[in-house]
């Protein structure tokens, strides 16, 4: 159980803040070594939104205002 969590305090019922903090990001750090996919799926995700947004500052409306 020691190298499931390296953090004492995680096993407690009551945390402080802090210490219920670490314990999450221990918990998401885990989860993204254990299995990549879904960090890669938000890292694809979001360079298509930003590359969305780009084409969006790009596109000229004033043609649309005349016609």
């Amino acid at each position: 159980m020691v190298e499931d969590n390296p953090f004492p305090f995680c096993l407690n019922k009551t945390k402080t803040l802090k210490e219920s903090m670490i314990c999450e990001q221990h918990k998401m750090h885990k989860a993204m070594t254990d299995n990549a996919l879904g960090f890669i799926l938000f890292y694809v995700f979001t360079i298509l939104f930003v590359a969305f947004l780009f084409q969006l500052t790009k596109k000229n409306f004033n043609n649309r205002k005349k016609k």
